[in-house]
């Protein structure tokens, strides 16, 4: 298995359920591609039904079924779907429609009652319909279908690239790990290349051709929650039209262009266009605080369309009559239907081993629900962690000082960051932040980077900290303006003091 994102990690956890022997290999961290470089929505499948119905039908059925198996991650929040004067006026009996067809929930709300529920909302809007879409976290996600996979049997291996398949007689009998000293050889069955955005790239080492279409999407991220459910514009997808209130702040997006996987960021330009566009909907985001800009780069099937136009739908390719007999790919999709996506791969790899076994992630949680805890802080760990809380939890008791609070912002305590930071999976700043939150708030780990850097064994401290709040500023940068420049370009000044300087981007 080939790689780490939401797909890579879910057929790791199909197959090991289903007693087949697993090793998932993923060139750095988990969730660093496209899984993790999104708004964060659960669709119900109405963004799509008026203009990818089959797209919009996965999403109605794999949401409810995420919903199911992974509430530690999913938000339900609800959404609803706006429209403005000068919109398109025959669009409400399309969507309306396009709904019912695709068997996506959609109820028509007055305009009165859509004001109630999101005071935030131009007094301009002119219809509104009720779906049920909900906010989850990705990075949570694919932590936990992982772990999920480990306790399956598999092995799941972080910052092992795939450098090398070697093919002979029309099978891939060698694949190489790693690099320098810690390259492993490993002899596989059957090689799933769930890629991503990579996956044209890997299938070329096996001598095969992925035609994908990257596209990249960027994000704006602003502090606190500004909508109580996700806000959709009531239009045929376009850039700056979705608005989701994700744990402690809220995320707009996104923009659609060609992408790459040289530069993925943010520009000033998008950001000003997302906000000039969302600010129709919300006239508040005009003075709403900005934490950061981000981007994503969607990994989509080519020969379907461009841009908004390309299909979301997914395939599993096999590439025997490429000449390979047992490399499958599975390319395009989304977050939301990674479930669907893996059963399907699953299905077809089990075929090609000759082995019977019946999926059973529709119905077994990721990570069972764990009960409530008794204080802000238990409770705050038993949401974000589930099953796997009652271990964290009893690290932070028994360190004298793991019950302190390490990240202000996100509620991360010190335990927590000691508890990741010994796996072998966290490396960096970065693999820590993605597993604990830490970071990701208000002040960008200005406050907590030191804390976090405490809890991490590296061999040059300073040196991954630079690397860290450079990254942080990428995103950072696109945002800032008046009075936010100014306080930004203070603490900035605090770093140089110490001798390091958070805006380089090296």
């Amino acid at each position: 298995m080939i790689g780490g994102g939401a797909t890579g990690t879910g057929i790791a956890r199909d197959l090991a359920m289903r007693g087949a022997d697993v090793l998932l290999a993923e060139a750095g961290d988990l969730s660093t591609g496209a899984s993790g470089g999104n708004h964060g929505m659960l669709h119900s499948g109405a963004r799509y039904a008026a203009t990818d119905p089959e797209a919009a039908r996965e999403c109605a059925t794999e949401g409810e079924v995420l919903k199911r198996i992974a509430s530690f991650c999913i938000e339900d929040t609800g959404g609803m779907f706006v429209s403005l004067p000068g919109d398109d006026n025959a669009y409400p009996d399309r969507f309306r429609n396009a709904c019912c067809l695709s068997g996506v929930r959609a109820e028509e709300t007055g305009v009165n009652e859509a004001l109630r529920s999101e005071p935030n909302l131009s007094r301009e809007i002119c219809a509104a319909f009720r779906v049920p879409d909900a906010s989850v976290d990705p990075f949570f996600l694919v932590w936990g279908m992982a772990e999920s996979a480990r306790d399956a049997g598999a092995t799941v291996l972080t910052h092992a690239p795939v450098t090398s398949l070697q093919v002979e007689d029309g099978r891939i009998i060698r694949a190489i790990l790693g690099r320098g000293g810690g390259r492993t050889t490993v002899r596989p069955e059957v090689v799933v290349n769930a890629s991503g955005a990579w996956c044209g790239t890997i299938a070329a080492m096996a001598g095969q051709r992925i035609d994908m279409q990257l596209d990249k999407g960027s994000m704006v991220v602003f502090n606190g929650r500004v909508v109580n459910g996700l806000v959709n514009r009531l239009r045929p997808p376009a850039d700056g039209d979705i608005l989701v209130p994700h744990r402690s702040s809220t995320i707009l997006g996104t923009t659609c262009g060609p992408g790459n996987l040289e530069d993925v960021r943010a520009t000033v330009t998008e950001v000003e266009a997302l906000l000039r566009t969302a600010s129709e909907v919300l006239p508040g985001l005009s003075t709403a605080r900005t934490i950061r800009a981000y981007a994503g780069v969607r990994p989509l099937l080519s020969g379907n369309g461009c841009g908004r136009q390309t299909s979301r739908g997914f395939s599993v390719i096999d590439h025997l009559d490429g000449g390979v007999e047992n490399l499958l790919s599975v390319a395009g999709g989304k977050l939301t239907t990674c479930r669907l996506m893996a059963e399907k791969a699953s299905d077809a790899v089990m075929g090609r081993l000759g082995r019977s076994g019946a999926c059973r992630t529709m119905v077994e949680e990721i990570a069972p629900p764990a009960s409530g805890g008794r204080g802000f802080q238990e409770a705050i760990m038993r949401r974000k962690y589930s099953a796997h809380a009652d271990g964290i939890m009893a690290e932070c008791i028994t360190s004298p000082l793991g019950q302190e609070e390490a990240c202000s912002c996100e509620s991360v305590s010190v335990g927590e960051l000691d508890h990741f930071a010994a796996s072998p999976d966290v490396r960096t700043l970065s693999d820590l932040m993605r597993r604990t939150r830490a970071g990701m708030g208000y002040c960008q780990a200005g406050l907590c980077v030191f804390r976090m850097a405490s809890a991490l064994d590296v061999g040059e401290p300073r040196a991954e900290i630079e690397r860290y709040l450079a990254e942080r500023w990428k995103g950072i940068s696109p945002v800032l303006r008046g009075e936010q420049l100014r306080q930004e370009a203070f603490k900035a000044h605090l770093f140089k003091v110490h001798g390091m300087d958070h805006t380089r981007e090296g």
